[in-house]
């Protein structure tokens, strides 16, 4: 791990594969935070700092892109982390404004913990990276699947 642990913020209206991943970084020392949509990730980035979120694309009442603009205006040193499972144009609009990424889900947790400890180098929308198809903070539970792949 890096050298501290880092407050992460985790956005996904998967409720399950957030809990997963938060429970993964916690596992790790990192202090984690979940929200189930856009909107939810724009107030806890409001009022907390964190060191970097991991923002899904696809949400409903705010998708991640129009969430990382929003919380870009109120924290624009903040790293946001697109995650998608789906190749769409509109999260290169996220990525040219700034954000990462994208991290095509399912990924590896090694991936995306080398980018909570700071390894910046931004993930291209080239071939080897591509997406398979597929449709406040609080606890995390156990997780099922021993495999290092979250899908």
């Amino acid at each position: 791990m890096g050298s501290r642990s880092k407050r992460v913020l985790i956005v996904d209206d998967d409720t399950d594969l957030a809990e997963s991943l938060a429970e993964f970084l916690t596992d790790r020392g990192h202090h984690v935070a979940v929200a189930e949509n856009g909107r939810d990730a724009v107030s806890c980035a409001g009022a907390w700092d964190f060191d970097v979120v991991f923002m899904d694309v696809r949400m409903p009442v705010m998708n991640g892109v129009d969430s990382f603009f929003a919380i870009k205006s109120i924290k624009p040193q903040l790293r946001v982390v697109m995650m998608t499972g789906y190749r769409e144009s509109i999260v290169e609009r996220a990525i040219q404004g700034g954000a990462e990424g994208p991290l095509y889900k399912p990924f590896d947790v090694e991936e995306m913990l080398a980018m909570v400890d700071g390894a910046h180098a931004k993930l291209s929308l080239q071939p080897g990276n591509r997406p398979l198809p597929s449709p406040p903070p609080r606890a995390t539970r156990t997780a099922q699947a021993p495999s290092r792949t979250i899908h």
